[in-house]
């Protein structure tokens, strides 16, 4: 009798047990790998998060783990494409392609996954997010998060000059005017900060779209008539004259210091900053400060918005697609996206989740959020899977042979630099 009642209890109990929880337990384990980067300007609470993401996901799939690797972001990409080339590629991977490489064909096509989840970028993602994972109408990556361009400035210093803040809508003009109205180099003090004066005004920072040219076209494949038109000339003119004609750039010494972000150091009083920096400077900064929207061209353009984002994609050869899937899915998702902005670490990747935590409304994020609701165009170095090889050398080239080498005809030297680097171009192509 006690034999046929024990009988019993084991059905009874095997009834009990939620019919989810028997299918776990008989599915296989699978593990994936995720590789990411470390780069100077993140902080510890960076390199956390990506397990503290990995755990959480792993808690709510328990029938997948996730092996996280992180390598410094210098020749990460190479890396990548090593592993790859030796079948033994990551699973997904996190950091920045030209959407064009698609034609390499490693990049899984993530557009049937996400229409088999009721994923809607237009719904769901600012428009950099969709701009950077598409190519030929197909998605290949799902973005991390979305971060804009902007002006920070020092309170300190506008307030020692007696010198007003400034407001959404002023002009380049007015931006250089300020900034030589607060460089004070015999007491260490400059008007802007490193990136202003170099390739990187024309490239990463919002003057790249707010100087009256854009240097590059749409799909990346061409710079002749965008490179060397005389509105090319002019903007390349206003970045470099802040080093030379004007000098209220800050030296070099500083970023040997500081890095990009001289900001910090509290001599600089503006610099074009992003999301992407706001964590150390909330965390180290030892002065007032803001952020503004970047200016715009002049008093008759509307202000065009830099920005972008890192995306996460996955490997055509993953041997774990659907598991991949999963954990692109979730970390592309709300709450993933949550638990990092929270955490202050990257800024969520659609609208929904920054006005959940209010940060539309908040003084500094709030600037950032409507840059990233603004009309915006790809960085002019994410448009072709070339364009270092091909098209960085002649703005660096113009840059050396204005400041060092002390040549004037940008005309000429912009003529030269497109041919070289159009020729790059077609050549890389197959033109």
């Amino acid at each position: 009798m006690k034999k046929h009642a024990w009988i019993i209890f084991l059905v009874i109990a095997a009834l009990l047990v939620p019919l989810g929880a028997i299918q776990a337990q008989d599915e296989p384990v699978v593990t994936i790998t995720w590789w990411s980067t470390e780069r100077g300007r993140d902080t510890a609470a960076t390199r956390d998060l990506h397990f503290v993401l990995a755990r959480a996901f792993e808690e709510a799939n328990p029938n997948i783990r996730v092996a996280i690797s992180l390598f410094p972001s210098r020749a990460f990409n190479t890396r990548v494409a090593t592993a790859i080339a030796g079948n033994e590629g990551p699973d997904v991977w996190t950091t920045y392609y030209a959407a064009d490489v698609a034609q390499q064909g490693f990049l899984e096509d993530l557009t049937p996954y996400m229409e088999a989840s009721g994923v809607n970028p237009a719904e769901s993602w600012f428009p950099i997010g969709q701009l950077r994972t598409v190519y030929e109408g197909r998605y290949y990556g799902v973005p991390r998060e979305a971060s804009a361009g902007f002006i920070a400035y020092n309170k300190d210093i506008f307030d020692a000059a007696g010198v007003p803040y400034p407001e959404a809508g002023w002009t380049v003009a007015e931006y250089r005017a300020i900034a030589n109205q607060l460089t004070d180099r015999e007491n260490d003090q400059y008007g802007v900060g490193a990136i202003a004066g170099g390739e990187g005004c024309m490239l990463w920072s919002p003057f790249s779209f707010n100087l009256g040219a854009d240097v590059i076209s749409p799909d990346g494949r061409d710079v002749a008539g965008y490179l060397d038109t005389p509105e090319a000339a002019e903007a390349f003119r206003f970045c470099l004259e802040l080093v030379t004609e004007d000098q209220v750039a800050a030296p070099a010494e500083l970023q040997d210091q500081y890095g990009e972000l001289v900001f910090l150091s509290g001599k600089v009083a503006m610099q074009s900053i992003s999301n992407w920096e706001l964590p150390a400077l909330t965390e180290q900064a030892e002065f007032e400060w803001g952020v503004v929207a970047p200016p715009r061209y002049d008093e008759n353009s509307e202000g065009i918005a830099w920005t972008d984002a890192y995306a996460h994609y996955m490997w055509s050869g993953s041997r774990h697609k659907e598991a991949a899937w999963a954990f692109l899915n979730w970390l592309a998702g709300p709450e993933a996206q949550r638990m990092a902005a929270e955490a202050g670490i990257w800024p969520p990747n659609g609208p929904g989740v920054w006005q959940e935590l209010g940060w539309d409304q908040d003084p500094i994020l709030g600037v950032a959020y409507a840059e990233l609701m603004k009309e915006t165009r790809v960085a002019n170095y994410l448009r072709s899977q070339y364009f270092w090889d091909c098209v960085y050398p002649a703005f660096d080239n113009v840059r050396v042979r204005w400041i060092q080498n002390g040549e004037r005809d940008l005309e000429a030297m912009l003529a030269e630099e497109t041919a070289n680097a159009q020729f790059c171009l077609d050549d890389s192509y197959g033109s």
